[in-house]
């Protein structure tokens, strides 16, 4: 089986929330070859993203996106409290690399055709791109906790 895995994915195992199990068991039936598991780019940098907020939220006691900004760009022990999770991530990611995950790439062409489940099913440009990539790559599932991906009947959600 193929599926592409959504940032979601990567993001309750990585955060625990609930709904970590789940995400364990789909990484799992990637890294045992399984399931051969897609990510774009784009779901890297998702999950960057939300690891370095998550980490400057705490690290700074905030949820003010500018001022965690601004910490980040001036305060070098913020910005390497921050890079802890992200690095032990990239770590996880080049593991899982010599496994059963696969980095696809994001073409001009996936753009184009997002452009087709933004109008039908009422995507987000991201979510939109993911289900043309997922397509491109063979991988009829996504992986995912966003519910959003449900409605497109181009592909199966799991868990």
């Amino acid at each position: 089986m193929r599926a592409y895995v959504d940032s979601s994915i990567f993001l309750k195992l990585l955060l625990d929330e609930p709904g970590a199990n789940k995400a364990q068991e789909v990484l799992e039936a990637i890294e045992e070859g399984k399931v051969l598991g897609f990510i774009s780019p784009l779901v890297l940098e998702e999950v960057s993203f939300k690891l370095t907020y998550a980490k400057a939220s705490e690290v700074l006691n905030t949820k003010n996106v500018w001022r965690i900004r601004e910490a980040l760009r001036l305060d070098e022990k913020v910005r390497g409290e921050c890079l802890k999770p992200l690095k032990a991530f990239q770590e996880y990611v080049e593991h899982m690399l010599m496994k059963g995950l696969r980095v696809v790439c994001v073409t001009y062409d996936d753009w184009r055709n997002a452009t087709y489940f933004i109008e039908r099913y009422g995507l987000l440009p991201a979510d939109a791109i993911h289900v043309a990539i997922a397509l491109r790559a063979g991988a009829k599932t996504i992986a995912t906790f966003d519910e959003d991906f449900r409605v497109v009947k181009e592909i199966n959600v799991a868990p």
